[in-house]
């Protein structure tokens, strides 16, 4: 389930109005990259809708997220992180183009991987 408020800089009642929870299951192994100052992962989240039709079968809906954590959140998200793993994340919406209100990417503020393997 994808929970948006996304009004960026407006505060209601002492809170940020950015501020987004999302639940969803890594697309891919994560993977650190790094830019000119520090180091970040870039992965995709994936999140499910669930909608009956008419005959009451149940269709199941993606949507794919793109988000980023920075420096120490980015490196634990890469080292723990596998394909298909659970997270839930509390990110900020960040829009990259601002003529292209299409590409938008999560940044990641805090996570939970819930359950890990106890290897």
């Amino acid at each position: 389930m994808v929970y948006v408020a996304a009004e960026t800089n407006i505060r209601y009642k002492g809170e940020a109005m950015n501020n987004c929870m999302l639940t969803g299951y890594l697309y891919d192994d994560p993977t650190i990259e790094r830019d000119e100052y520090s180091e970040y992962c870039e992965f995709t989240l994936i999140t499910y809708e669930y909608v009956r039709n008419k005959k009451g079968k149940k269709k199941r809906y993606p949507t794919y997220l793109r988000l980023r954590a920075w420096d120490s959140g980015g490196r634990t998200i890469a080292k723990l992180g596998r394909e298909g793993m659970k997270i839930t994340v509390n990110a900020s919406a960040r829009n990259m183009e601002p003529e292209d209100d299409s590409v938008i990417i999560f940044r990641v503020n805090q996570f939970d991987f819930g359950c890990l393997d106890k290897e």
